[in-house]
């Protein structure tokens, strides 16, 4: 009896050793899955930073959120550390992705002002991609830029700041005629090297002001879904009739004030952001493919408002002002009224994915490829999934369709599904694409225009 005890004593003693260094390992694990977790976010958040076209407003963005960060209470910081991480994570790749570099202002706010006061930077990105059309086969361009960007500090945490960018398609041109809409916004037919941004303004905590050719208001809701490497962003009305949105306001708006406000009506606590209304106004700017009329004014505003969780939600309107209706130019071009554009957009993503998606109601605004104007209803969606690693699949649709009693505007409809494969090298600021056009487009006349194959890199520096 007294061996078949002892035995027993010993396995027992046995097991509870074993039990002990599986809970001690078990719980290294924990802390290593946990800080993979943290990893992951945090690139994920840098691929969405790398994503955006508006450098200034992810700059604000950025401060605001590092102004929140510092009032944050510490307990709240302690109760969700993971929740916390995942999501700096997911916004660093949604900034990542929308293509535009930034200053970095933290080695600059990190010291004093007499220290450091300016900060400045050349950078640009080299695009190229192999299209394999119905038409033919073109090697090209796809919205390579060039540009210089500086900033002077005026006081602790404002800014005045100036920008200058060139864009260029030495390789594009045949491509533009084999695929008229294919680079949208990136200059058109005959342009080597195009003005494609010149801003100058200010940069407070509570508003931005700037004026020259400049991401609209309308773009900070459009944005949302202008994430497709190849094509895309041709259905809501932001290069709208074949340019890239300049004279109407919509795009890369020309000659234009615009001021941006924070305003922050939340509860202290809140998980929304503070509320982000922005204006700009235009004026005498030419009627895009009317020959000498311009627009009286032109005025933009949009407001966005987001979550901390995430969630976006953004709303935009753009009007264009036309004094001259009875002008025979107008009336050719089938103009009715004025340009307005009215868009809603709402995006949602964490750091495995990202969905947007928006829908617009445009009047006068939109022409088809010959250039005639009408009325109708725009839609767009763009959404990823990281397969593994820095692979993700990627995936949308462009519909652009005029009302069914525009009778001008011929058989023209645009409407196309995208479907591809990302390589993320770095972030997406370096990335190598794969993407198939699956069109159903048919032109004013009524021709097809056939799928389109696209395989290309992004090389920012």
């Amino acid at each position: 009896m007294l061996p078949r005890l002892h035995l027993f004593i010993v396995l027992c003693l046995s097991f509870a050793t074993a039990l002990a260094e599986d809970t001690a390992v078990g719980a290294g694990t924990e802390n290593t899955v946990v800080d993979q977790v943290e990893n992951e976010k945090e690139e994920a958040r840098k691929q969405v930073v790398s994503e955006g076209e508006d450098p200034q407003s992810r700059k604000t963005t950025e401060r605001q959120q590092q102004a929140e960060g510092v009032v944050q209470p510490a307990a709240e910081t302690e109760q969700a550390p993971v929740e916390e991480a995942s999501i700096d994570q997911a916004r660093e790749e949604v900034k990542s992705e929308e293509e535009e570099p930034q200053i970095d202002r933290k080695e600059v706010t990190e010291k004093p002002a007499v220290v450091q006061p300016y900060a400045g930077r050349v950078y640009g990105s080299i695009r190229l991609r192999y299209r394999s059309t119905a038409q033919g086969s073109i090697f090209g361009d796809a919205g390579s830029r060039l540009g210089l960007e500086g900033e002077y500090r005026t006081s602790e945490d404002s800014w005045a700041y100036a920008r200058v960018e060139a864009g260029f398609n030495l390789l594009d041109e045949l491509d533009t005629l084999l695929d008229p809409g294919g680079a949208a916004g990136e200059g058109q037919q005959g342009d080597s090297f195009f003005p494609r941004l010149y801003t100058v303004g200010i940069d407070t905590p509570l508003i931005v002001a700037s004026y020259g050719k400049s991401w609209s208001t309308y773009y900070k809701i459009s944005n949302f879904t202008d994430r497709f490497d190849s094509a895309g962003s041709s259905a809501v009305g932001t290069f709208n009739a074949n340019t890239d949105g300049g004279s109407t306001g919509t795009g890369r708006a020309d000659n234009v004030f615009q001021t941006l406000a924070l305003i922050d009506f939340m509860r202290e606590g809140s998980r929304i952001n503070p509320f982000n209304l922005n204006i700009q106004f235009q004026s005498s700017q030419p009627i895009p493919g009317v020959e000498s009329v311009n627009y009286r004014y032109a005025f933009g505003l949009s407001a966005v408002i987001d979550s901390r969780d995430d969630y976006t939600l953004g709303i935009a309107y753009n009007r264009a002002f036309i004094d001259d209706l009875d002008n025979a130019a107008v009336q050719a071009a089938g103009i009715q009224g004025d340009a307005e554009a009215i868009l809603l957009g709402a995006r949602w993503f964490d750091e495995k994915r990202y969905i947007g998606f928006s829908a617009a109601r445009l009047l006068n605004h939109e022409a088809t490829d010959l250039g005639t104007y009408f009325n109708g209803w725009g839609s767009e969606l763009y959404a990823r999934y990281r397969l593994i690693k820095g692979y993700w699949l990627v995936g949308g649709y462009n519909w652009l369709t005029p009302d069914e009693d525009e009778v001008q505007a011929g058989e023209y409809e645009l409407l196309y599904a995208i479907v591809g494969l990302r390589y993320s090298i770095d972030e997406f600021n370096r990335l190598a694409y794969a993407e198939w056009r699956l069109d159903s487009t048919t032109t004013e006349s009524g021709e097809n225009l056939g799928n389109i194959f696209t395989i290309g890199i992004r090389w920012d520096f």
